[in-house]
């Protein structure tokens, strides 16, 4: 059994995963993943896409795939029918599944799906069929199953590995370079799905800062792995135009917002006006809000949006006022460390800093933010953060090492402990940490 990662979000795709399937029954279970970092010219940035999992009984294939489905940087869980270096290999091996469990396997309709490692285009249908050919006694054994195309039952892949690595050395126990896997079915919807309709380009209201969704929901559902209550409450105080209490509501937990441009939160009936952008040219200049963002997306709008300086003496009663004077079961946000980060491409990073983090002023703001943490979340609450880390371009802001020292010390004086720590490379003047760490 294995599982098939997307190349994004570094380590942090395994951590998710992680925390997604604690959600459904598989807390506390044994991986065992490879997190060796391998850099590949096909883009993949940290542990392995392939990951050969521990031995799992069919009784945990139900939370494995629901698991799955509702990770941002996993394609799925899969039963491996056939591996081989060539395809008449892989061909050979699947040939040695029995037909019965084939047909147990796939009860109904299904299709055949197709990926290609370290490329950025899967097989034409055309050629995909061709290469299926070989797989006659797989074929013959869903002879009497229906293939759609458009709501199968089931899916089978076709999977080519074509990942080198950067510095063109050879890979550490390669994996096969084919693979024909069937996918493990589950019964929740994929969060694939919400990922598209919170598109930023879709939305009402937006900030030129705004994490994309895939991010967004990735930081949230590494937050929500311990929530206690059914419906979670997720506090973010520099929400800017939602991304982050947007991917929370999607994923079931009510929200409260802050932040300190009051622009960003108004309730005012005159909204402010979002003028038009390359990436919504048909939107034209619209009167919106941040709920707005919300009542398209069919979501519970949050509790409370606060014009707020965290800083402020009131701050942490402010906002536990906001949630009924409770304290919160997650802190979710992407702190501002100054001015905006550049983010265009390392194509477009002409070697000048934004801004610079230095040390002291990180630490500054992490004690702004770990002071927040203890005065608003439940014990056993988790704080989920991004923030800068140095970066090949980009030597003014802490190393890794310097973070999680700087992360422990700082923490275990608000009654934080770190539990996860990786960084997402996004071009070489830009690292960003993710960062999980929980109330004691």
């Amino acid at each position: 059994m294995l599982a098939l990662f997307y190349s994004r979000a570094g380590d942090s795709r395994l951590a998710e995963f992680e925390a997604v399937a604690s959600r459904f029954g598989g807390s506390g279970a044994d991986f065992g993943w490879d997190r060796r970092v391998l850099a590949t010219n096909g883009g993949d940035l940290g542990p392995r896409v392939v990951q050969w999992l521990s031995p799992f009984s069919e009784a945990d294939e139900a939370w494995l795939a629901d698991a799955a489905a509702q990770a941002v940087g996993c394609r799925g869980v899969f039963e491996v029918w056939g591996k081989g270096d060539t395809l008449e290999a892989c061909a050979a091996s699947a040939a040695a599944v029995p037909s019965s469990h084939i047909q147990r396997r796939i009860p109904g309709s299904w299709r055949l799906e197709s990926a290609v490692l370290g490329s950025r285009r899967s097989q034409h249908p055309s050629s995909l069929r061709k290469r299926m050919d070989a797989f006659g006694t797989v074929l013959d054994a869903l002879e009497e199953r229906a293939v759609d195309l458009k709501d199968p039952q089931s899916r089978l892949w076709l999977v080519e590995d074509r990942q080198s690595l950067k510095d063109a050395g050879p890979f550490p126990e390669p994996p096969p370079r084919y693979l024909l896997l069937f996918q493990l079915p589950s019964d929740v919807p994929a969060i694939q799905v919400r990922m598209a309709q919170l598109d930023t380009r879709k939305r009402a209201f937006l900030s030129t800062s705004t994490l994309p969704a895939d991010r967004a929901l990735l930081l949230c559902n590494l937050a929500l792995a311990r929530a206690s209550s059914p419906e979670p409450t997720v506090l973010d105080p520099f929400c800017g135009s939602g991304g982050i209490l947007l991917a929370a509501a999607a994923l079931g937990a009510q929200t409260v917002g802050s932040d300190l441009d009051w622009r960003m939160v108004s309730d005012n009936p005159w909204p402010t006006r979002i003028p038009p952008s390359p990436g919504r040219p048909g939107r034209g200049t619209e009167r919106v809000r941040m709920r707005d963002n919300f009542v398209e997306a069919e979501l519970p709008e949050p509790r409370a949006l606060l014009t707020l300086d965290v800083g402020a003496d009131e701050a942490a009663s402010t906002l536990l006022l906001a949630n009924g004077g409770l304290l919160y079961d997650a802190l979710v946000c992407d702190p501002p460390y100054g001015r905006r980060e550049f983010q265009g491409g390392e194509e477009r990073w002409a070697g000048e800093l934004s801004f610079k983090v230095d040390a002291v002023a990180l630490g500054s703001a992490l004690r702004t933010l770990f002071l927040l943490a203890r005065q608003t979340l439940k014990p056993s609450g988790s704080l989920v953060f991004l923030t800068p880390v140095r970066s090949p371009n980009d030597g003014s802001k802490p190393s890794l090492e310097e973070l999680r020292a700087m992360l422990t010390l700082e923490g275990a004086s608000q009654n934080l402990s770190l539990r996860h720590l990786s960084v997402e490379p996004i071009h070489r003047g830009l690292h960003r940490a993710v960062v999980v760490m929980d109330r004691c």
